[in-house]
């Protein structure tokens, strides 16, 4: 009953809070005033005293140009009564008289709009005024007499100078009264400030003496009524309901109801216990005819002791049985209470009999059972009175416990259920090992991720929610970027560390719900559930920008990309092969743009990667059934004393529209089949060798090596063993070398070549200058030839740098004992020009188009007595 006194309390602590508060800041804002009051005061003194300085100043101006003035006015004259000035002097100082007048007109004004001024002073001033403006006219005169009237200018100065002493004495008193007025001013405003002040002070002293009287009559209030709480809380805490208790006021009347509910309360209190006295004879005489029915139900209890050892017997048999078993054994109740549970069931869940008895067992708290798995288990204990099956328990330190559970029920003579008997077999170790297969099976043993099994399981479910619900989610396909040359720099164990590196991040990018998995080597896949493209395409960037930061491996930093490609459900497939094939091919879409990029699947990649399949499916039969023929363009030799070959070109007649070798020669570079038709080519070029030097006409020929071809180890061997093979000299044929195959490890190719050049195969650089162009091939590679790219020949006459261009290669390669080739020559002019600056060799349509074997030699034979000009 005393609790809503607290309340009130913390409301009376408030309200005196609130008092303190408002008396200081009574106090502060009291000094405030009179602080800003006193300093308003004293800038508006401080602006009179500036205005009179400013009246002083304009005097002490005015008196010094009037002096100054007359000083000018006069030697004016003196030096033009002597004679000493020209007409044009004196015409010019009277200007500058003139002027000083106008000015001294001016300052005499500005006297009469000075501030406030006394009767006397306004007096004075326009008294000086009126001298002033009849000093001007004076001096005005007296500057019309000059130069001419020298007397009469000097009779008209006198009288001025009077005039001047006059007004310099009036000027100087005025200055004088005006000090004075200020003084007198100041004077006054400083005491009436300070009379203001202590005015204010006084007032607001009495206001603060009033707040401080009301203040206090209102803490004497609550300081009473407090004492009177005070003596009403002694007297009921020692028995006394008499006192009698005040009304109160507003702040104290909950108060004092309180204290008058807890008298009443305590006047009740004291009833009960004047009649509790009666109630306790009668408990007495109850107790007597208690004990006699004890002494009764004692004699009975002897008996059923008896019994009782007997069937102690029988229980410590069962006991022994109960506590020696492996298996684990409970007892419950009906309503499933633990009664009695043996070691082995103690062992099981790590719990202590006193943990057990009275509590359910732990498969309630195990969470791995649904409602319904308990009703089945109670319907069918109900029907049959038996259960037997799998459940799951846990440990008293949280872990699980898999167990086979059999449930007996134990029936009274009428047929109720008085207990169940539960045991329990441990086959944790069995589920351990079952688990861990079934995570072999659906897990990648090094990332921890889901593999393609589980992915594909997943997948499929995921469409089915999909198009339940009617919503699209994202099959996203990852494949890393410069793996390979992690694990070929760094070894296996990095490239293991660096895979388990991408899955954390990848699980970190994306969100909980989304599956990332991984399919195999470095190519990854991440489900993105409900979404759309924007979200989608958010997601691949962040990838991307993840996978693009440095790996800490412990060989060493290592950095990698990613390249993605994405489909969407439905748009993109309705099943899960549909949308892996076509994520695949968006990612192959993304490499193909340069890699480390993410590109959305669209139909146009379908028809494009179709007939990518078409065209490596017939370059593969192609290959098998050698359908490819090679056609012989001339390389015309410039000198009588060097010898012309044919450079073999390579022309498929079956390809249909795909035959151009500028579409098919890169695709097979790409997709691994060059090497296959470099083979076709090197064997079919010997073959013609072989034939014509069976013919008695010996040709040589150049084929072109392609970058694949060049990084080859037994790239020599292959061709040692093919000019062996057929029967005809390495130098018999000519390896063409583009530079872009050169950049890639100019040291391994430099071996390659002078292995090449040792076996007697001659070299040449195809395309020279097309981009890659470097000395260093020039000098380090042993090569006898450069082929001078087309370009610049077909714009030999269309720009002075190409001729240039062209200029310098011949000539350098003249200098380092290297023969020259020139592409493209179309026109006869561009043949002159080759011709005449050292071309060793020129090739084009302006000679001759590629052509048959037959027609090539044909051609041969006709240009062996010719001139190639």
């Amino acid at each position: 009953m005393l609790q809503p006194i607290l309340p009130l309390a913390r409301t009376i602590s408030r309200q005196m809070f609130w008092l303190q508060s408002l008396l200081l800041v009574l106090l502060l804002s009291a000094m405030a005033f009179l602080h800003y009051y006193s300093e308003g005061q004293m800038q508006l003194l401080a602006e009179e005293s500036r205005r009179h300085a400013r009246e002083q100043q304009q005097l002490a101006d005015a008196l010094s140009r009037l002096g100054d003035l007359h000083n000018r006015m006069t030697l004016l004259v003196e030096e033009q009564e002597t004679g000493r000035l020209s007409n044009q002097d004196v015409h010019r100082r009277k200007q500058s008289l003139q002027q000083a007048l106008h000015q001294l007109t001016r300052d005499t004004l500005a006297l009469g709009e000075q501030g406030r001024h006394s009767q006397q002073q306004a007096a004075q001033v326009r008294d000086i005024q009126t001298d002033l403006m009849r000093y001007q006219s004076h001096a005005s005169a007296l500057l019309q007499l000059l130069p001419s009237q020298g007397e009469a200018a000097e009779e008209q100065a006198l009288r001025i100078s009077q005039q001047v002493t006059s007004s310099m004495e009036k000027l100087r008193g005025l200055g004088r009264i005006q000090r004075e007025l200020a003084i007198t001013r100041f004077e006054a405003g400083l005491t009436s400030t300070l009379r203001t002040g202590h005015q204010l002070q006084g007032l607001l002293l009495a206001l603060l003496l009033l707040g401080l009287l009301l203040i206090g009559w209102r803490m004497h209030r609550i300081g009473s009524q407090l004492q009177q709480t005070e003596a009403l809380l002694l007297a009921l805490g020692e028995g006394r309901t008499d006192s009698t208790i005040p009304p109160g006021d507003a702040l104290f009347g909950p108060v004092f109801d309180a204290l008058k509910r807890f008298r009443h309360l305590l006047q009740s209190q004291q009833q009960r216990l004047a009649l509790g006295e009666a109630e306790q004879q009668k408990l007495e005489l109850m107790v007597a005819e208690r004990t006699a029915h004890l002494q009764q139900a004692n004699r009975q209890l002897e008996d059923e002791i008896r019994q009782r050892q007997q069937a102690e017997k029988r229980r410590q048999l069962y006991e022994l049985v109960f506590e020696h078993t492996e298996d684990a054994v409970i007892i419950t109740t009906p309503d499933s209470h633990i009664v009695a549970a043996n070691p082995a069931y103690q062992l099981m869940t790590g719990l202590t009999p006193e943990q057990l008895c009275g509590k359910r067992p732990p498969i309630a708290r195990s969470g791995h059972h649904d409602h319904q798995f308990y009703q089945q288990l109670w319907q069918e204990l109900a029907i049959a009175g038996r259960w037997q099956g799998e459940i799951v328990n846990r440990h008293a330190d949280g872990s699980l416990v898999h167990a086979l559970l059999t449930i007996n029920a134990a029936s009274e003579p009428d047929g109720s259920v008085s207990h169940y008997v539960g045991i329990l077999s441990d086959i944790t170790q069995l589920k351990l090992a079952e688990n861990q297969l079934r995570r072999l099976a659906y897990y990648d043993p090094l990332t921890a991720l889901p593999n393609r099994v589980l992915l594909k399981d997943r997948l499929t479910h995921e469409i089915d929610i999909a198009r339940e619900e009617k919503r699209s989610f994202a099959t996203l396909l990852l494949d890393l970027d410069r793996f390979k040359y992690v694990n070929d720099t760094l070894g296996h164990m990095a490239g293991d560390e660096l895979l388990m590196d991408v899955a954390e991040r990848l699980r970190g990018t994306v969100r909980l719900e989304d599956t990332v998995a991984r399919l195999s080597g470095d190519e990854f896949c991440i489900i993105i559930r409900d979404c759309h493209p924007g979200q989608v395409a958010r997601i691949a960037k962040a990838i991307i920008e993840v996978l693009n930061l440095p790996f800490r491996l412990k060989a060493r930093d290592a950095e990698v990309g990613a390249s993605i490609g994405i489909a969407m459900f439905p748009s993109d497939g309705e099943s899960s092969e549909h949308l892996m094939k076509n994520a695949d091919a968006a990612m192959y879409q993304a490499k193909a743009l340069g890699r480390n990029r993410y590109c959305f699947f669209e139909p146009a990649i379908e028809t494009r990667l179709r007939s990518e399949m078409e065209l490596f499916t017939s370059l593969r039969q192609a290959i098998e059934n050698e359908q490819f023929q090679l056609h012989y363009q001339p390389v015309v030799p410039l000198s009588d004393t060097l010898g012309g070959y044919g450079e073999a070109l390579l022309r498929w007649p079956g390809g249909g529209s795909q035959a151009s070798p500028g579409l098919f020669i890169p695709f097979a570079e790409q997709h691994g089949l060059i090497e296959d038709i470099g083979r076709f080519v090197l064997h079919a070029a010997c073959r013609f060798v072989a034939r014509s030097i069976e013919h008695g006409q010996p040709q040589s020929v150049s084929i072109n090596l392609s970058a694949r071809q060049l990084a080859m180890s037994d790239l020599p061997d292959q061709l040692t063993q093919a000019v062996t093979e057929h029967g005809i000299p390495a130098a018999a044929i000519e390896l063409e070398l583009t530079e872009s195959s050169l950049i890639q490890n100019l040291a391994a190719i430099s071996h390659t070549l002078t292995r090449l050049r040792q076996a007697g195969f001659r070299l040449a650089i195809d395309d020279f200058g097309a981009g890659y162009s470097s000395l260093n091939y020039l000098v380090e590679l042993p090569v006898d030839k450069v082929k001078i790219d087309q370009r610049f020949i077909w714009s030999l006459f269309n720009s002075p740098r190409n001729q240039a261009v062209v200029k310098a290669i011949l000539s350098l390669a003249r200098s380092i004992g290297i023969q020259t080739v020139a592409e493209g020559v179309e026109t006869a002019e561009q043949l002159a020009f080759l011709q005449a600056h050292g071309c060793h060799y020129v090739q084009g349509y302006y000679l001759a188009r590629p052509m048959s074997e037959q027609d090539y030699l044909v051609f041969q034979a006709l240009a062996q007595n010719k001139s190639p000009a």
